[in-house]
């Protein structure tokens, strides 16, 4: 028996992986553009590119950047950012596979790590009506002040689940964070590339592939389904 088949969780990124990218880029690229330009009576588009501009200045490292409640400060914008986040809900679209392929995998326990902020990853998991098929969700930024999925966070969620790294897969769309990284610590990886650029034993291009990869590596574990 390989260490594969002793798989007891499995993980999911959720940007691109479970819901497409349509929520959150209507967020910071229309919705907060939007608003910029009408506080400072400006274009759209000079908006925009301002706009742009802060987001790169401050960079994906800094935890700044994914913070909405900062942007809206840094922007001097009026009302809430709770408005924008519930506006944008009828932008979310889970991809046309995830549900059923997320009810048959039910017999393993499936958890979601992701760097979106939790203010945004709850919605998407609400509002998709996914959420109830995870046991646990993790955000990165907001429960450990991480901007990325580094491999001392993958160990850390192991631990705090009482696994090895060998009982855990993670599938998701960023071929650094989601695949290269978890490997590194021993977690089984699969990169999900939906542009199809890339092919491989571990490279799928949609969820219904993943699955079919996971039935000829993995059984679940119904010992720990429940915890």
């Amino acid at each position: 028996m390989s260490d594969c088949e002793k798989i007891k969780v499995i993980s999911f990124d959720v940007d691109g992986t479970l819901v497409d990218y349509g929520f959150i880029n209507s967020i910071w690229f229309e919705r907060i553009p939007k608003l910029y330009a009408e506080e400072k009576g400006v274009s759209f588009e000079k908006a925009e590119s301002y706009v742009k501009r802060q987001y790169d200045r401050v960079g994906e490292q800094r935890l700044e950047w994914y913070d909405i409640e900062y942007w809206f400060r840094i922007f001097a914008l009026r009302g809430s950012w709770r408005d924008v986040i519930r506006d944008c809900r009828s932008e979310i679209r889970v991809y046309s596979e995830v549900r059923e392929v997320l009810e048959n995998l039910r017999d393993f326990k499936l958890i979601v790590i992701s760097n979106s902020p939790r203010a945004f990853l709850d919605v998407e998991l609400e509002e998709g009506q996914i959420g109830g098929y995870f046991q646990r969700t993790f955000s990165s930024v907001s429960d450990f002040g991480q901007t990325k999925k580094k491999g001392e966070l993958y160990l850390k969620i192991c631990k705090f689940l009482n696994i090895s790294p060998q009982e855990m897969v993670h599938v998701g769309d960023d071929r650094n964070f989601d695949f290269n990284t978890p490997k590194e610590v021993n977690i089984v990886a699969f990169y999900l590339d939906r542009s199809r650029r890339y092919s491989g034993n571990f490279v799928i291009h949609d969820l219904s592939e993943f699955e079919d990869a996971l039935k000829r590596i993995a059984v679940p574990d119904k010992s720990t389904n429940n915890e």
